[in-house]
């Protein structure tokens, strides 16, 4: 993964440079989408699937993408995510961009500039707990 950095300016001669990897946003980003009242899971690519089914736990990461300018103060972040059936998506979608902005923002002091949602699919809560249950049980035969 390719490193992101930041030059923080002091007031002593030391240079300072903060630096970002990828998959530290894509984690920020996906633990702050996760909590938003609505959205059930975010999904990755084909590839995220088959490594997620060989590891004890989700990684927070999945079905996030993250672009850092070249200046390294803004950021374009992009998700695949699985919402909840019934919840308006418009409402969900403004919680989570206006959720993830202040979390970005707090946490790293870059700035969203672009947030992409992608609605993969549409459940039930309860479909979605149906679905993963029966996905721990084939895995754990296994």
């Amino acid at each position: 993964m390719e490193g992101k950095t930041m030059t923080q300016e002091n007031n002593s001669s030391v240079a300072t440079v903060l630096t970002y990897d990828d998959d530290v946003l894509a984690k920020i980003a996906g633990n702050t989408v996760r909590d938003v009242d609505g959205v059930l899971s975010l999904e990755g690519n084909l590839i995220d699937s088959v490594t997620d089914r060989f590891s004890d736990e989700t990684n927070p990461s999945t079905g996030v993408k993250v672009d850092l300018d070249n200046d390294d103060k803004e950021v374009k972040l992009a998700m695949d995510a699985v919402l909840e059936y019934g919840k308006c998506i418009p409402t969900v979608f403004n919680k989570i961009t206006t959720k993830l902005t202040q979390t970005i923002t707090e946490m790293t002091d870059l700035k969203p500039t672009e947030i992409k949602i992608h609605v993969k699919e549409l459940q039930t809560r309860d479909e979605y707990m149906k679905n993963n249950q029966k996905k721990d049980k084939s895995e754990k035969k296994k």
